[in-house]
């Protein structure tokens, strides 16, 4: 099992039956996670990366569930933010799951712009919005940042988080328990 697949069952133990997206390629290991679970959990595929962080947030407002959004590194994962900050002003759960370059190609403290194509520091970015921002740059310790995403969304006061997620812990396989 690798840290995609681990993600979508601990989503299904949780209950959660629909995620919204938009597909690029720093995210492809997770959705073909989901399509192996396709007989439990629904993909419901946007036109747009807003559109699915406000669909997730609508999602969760009526249902009374967690909302969950996928998008791509870059620029795809900055068009979500706006249901991000829907979601802190209103207190809404919603988990933002977003690609991110692999992360040996992370820039880490440089000094440079970017190394890796369309590398976002994500968190920097989201840490006013969210109730957590991480990036897992690990598959040791994953389990523990899922589980802390999901209790940060739906303990307390309720808002959004941002799971940050290369594309190679994406595929390495899932450490812990």
């Amino acid at each position: 099992m690798n840290c995609s697949e681990y993600l979508v069952d601990f989503l299904i133990r949780k209950g959660v039956r629909d995620v919204f997206g938009y597909a690029g390629g720093y995210i492809v290991p997770f959705m073909d996670a989901l399509a192996a679970r396709q007989d439990v959990i629904r993909t419901h595929v946007c036109c747009h990366e807003q559109g699915c962080a406000l669909a997730a947030n609508g999602f969760a407002r009526t249902s009374g569930g967690l909302g969950v959004y996928f998008t791509t590194s870059g620029p795809g994962a900055i068009n979500g933010l706006g249901g991000l900050a829907d979601a802190w002003f209103d207190s809404v759960p919603l988990l933002g799951i977003c690609g991110n370059v692999p992360t040996h190609e992370m820039k880490g403290f440089s000094g440079i712009r970017q190394n890796g194509f369309q590398e976002m520091d994500l968190v920097s970015m989201t840490r006013n919005i969210t109730k957590y921002s991480v990036t897992a740059n690990s598959s040791e310790g994953f389990a523990e940042i899922v589980s802390r995403a999901y209790n940060m969304a739906m303990l307390g006061r309720k808002g959004g988080v941002i799971l940050d997620f290369p594309l190679d812990i994406q595929q390495t396989g899932f450490v812990g328990g």
